[in-house]
């Protein structure tokens, strides 16, 4: 096993080799473009499973480079060390041990299998952890490996022991939600999952089985692509944020997380999936309970949300360059600030160049307006992705989070039924109240 640590400036790595030097690296951008199961392993994010880094093998490179003579990248072996995790960074210790120099990908097909690289990620700033033996890797390429072997620690997967709250109908699940105090100022939203094993991420940040982003480099062709085929259905909406609403409704991936206010919805989709299921043996559900500060849930008409929301519409490049850690000044002075200030005046022209860089990586609440039926029966309201977010599964979101394992979903199904919560009223519309109606004077059901 060993590290992929990619940087469009990898100048922080040009140092002396052998000698010890300190760096950190975005949280959001760690285990991009690694297997799945390693990454589950690997997270979350945390002293016991950062360990297993200690002593690895590391490649520090440089993203895609080009010049006349052809494609290259900048090349390091070194070793990881001391990693933390402080304010949305991963601070290590490195030591570079040999430096490559410049390394030419005649075949870069071949660069990608040796080293176990996804179609994009030679074009992305990340932090990837492979499996497999560097050496064999490098000897692939016809380059020299480590000089020493590997002092990393065995993987071990964190105990998967049950211990959260389990509720095994409404009744206990009530008593569950009733005991939580949020707060005099705080308001709480529920998202259910039919099985605990789901992430809490949009649609948008999702990845295959190797790590890679499914859609996320393609947000704008996206959008473009659905506004460009179906402009009337948009034209109604105002605000950036109202075309991501309709969007995620009829399926396109955004960076929208669906939740609800209405706990008993939540528990309603967390056992949805007992309606179709003919075996005996149901996953474990999962309702996720999300409380923020009152005054931090922004509307349909926010400038944040607006600045969040239009960034959907920056092409790849322009969202990966965007320098949020830098003062107000300096961010509104880079080209891509420009670009994201243009897409947000069509929608408010009278927008100041006043964007708050850090805002752009928050996760939001958002209460949109109320365009469609399903979001008035679901008492609907979003997640908000901002670039870079830190998603909950690291442990180091910002969100407030609790969660409660959901058993004998049939039987919650029929106890939802009886307070008429079910599939007619969570979905308006004659499809669903005739299959419900159907369902219930079926001979023998």
């Amino acid at each position: 096993m060993y590290s992929i640590l990619m940087a469009g400036d990898d100048s922080d790595w040009a140092v002396e080799e052998g000698e010890p030097h300190q760096d950190s690296f975005p949280l959001s951008r760690y285990l991009e473009y690694t297997d799945q199961d390693l990454e589950d392993a690997l997270k979350p994010v945390s002293a016991e499973t950062l360990d297993a880094l200690e002593g690895q093998d590391a490649i520090f490179m440089s993203e895609l480079k080009g010049d006349d003579a052809g494609d290259y990248v900048t090349m390091r072996l070194g070793r990881l060390s001391g990693l933390s995790v402080a304010r949305g960074r991963i601070h290590y210790g490195f030591v570079i041990e040999r430096d490559l120099g410049e390394v030419p990908l005649g075949d870069r097909t071949a660069f990608e299998a040796a080293l176990d690289l996804g179609r994009w990620e030679l074009t992305r700033t990340h932090w990837a952890v492979k499996p497999g033996d560097l050496g064999k890797a490098l000897a692939k390429l016809g380059l020299d490996g480590p000089s020493l072997p590997s002092a990393s620690t065995p993987i071990t997967r964190a105990p998967t022991a049950d211990d959260q709250p389990v509720v095994n109908n409404v009744e206990e699940y009530l008593r569950f939600i009733l005991a939580q105090r949020n707060g005099d100022y705080d308001e709480a939203f529920y998202r259910g999952h039919t099985d605990r094993s789901y992430r809490l991420e949009p649609s948008l940040f999702r990845k295959n089985s190797s790590g890679e982003y499914r859609f996320l480099r393609k947000e704008a062709y996206l959008i473009r692509e659905l506004l460009t085929a179906h402009p009337t259905d948009f034209a109604a909406d105002r605000y950036m944020i109202d075309k991501l609403v309709r969007m995620q409704h009829y399926g396109l991936p955004t960076r929208l997380l669906d939740v609800t206010s209405n706990p008993l919805v939540a528990l309603y989709f967390c056992c949805s999936d007992a309606l179709n299921s003919q075996d005996d043996q149901e996953s474990d559900g999962e309702v996720i309970i999300l409380s923020t500060p009152r005054d931090e849930i922004k509307f349909f008409d926010s400038d944040t949300v607006s600045c969040i929301a239009n960034m959907a519409m920056l092409e790849d490049g322009d969202k990966n360059r965007l320098q949020t850690s830098v003062s107000q000044n300096d961010f509104i002075e880079t080209m891509e600030a420009r670009r994201l200030l243009h897409v947000i005046g069509e929608e408010k022209p009278y927008f100041k160049p006043d964007i708050v860089p850090g805002d752009l990586e928050r996760i939001i609440f958002v209460k949109g307006r109320i365009t469609n039926s399903r979001i008035s029966s679901q008492a609907g309201a979003f997640l908000l992705f901002g670039h870079n977010a830190i998603l909950p599964e690291t442990g180091h979101s910002s969100l407030n989070i609790r969660r409660v394992t959901v058993r004998n979903k049939r039987n919650i199904l029929d106890q939802l039924a009886r307070l008429n919560i079910r599939s007619s009223t969570i979905y308006p519309g004659i499809d669903r109240t005739a299959s419900e109606i159907a369902r219930q004077h079926e001979d023998g059901g």
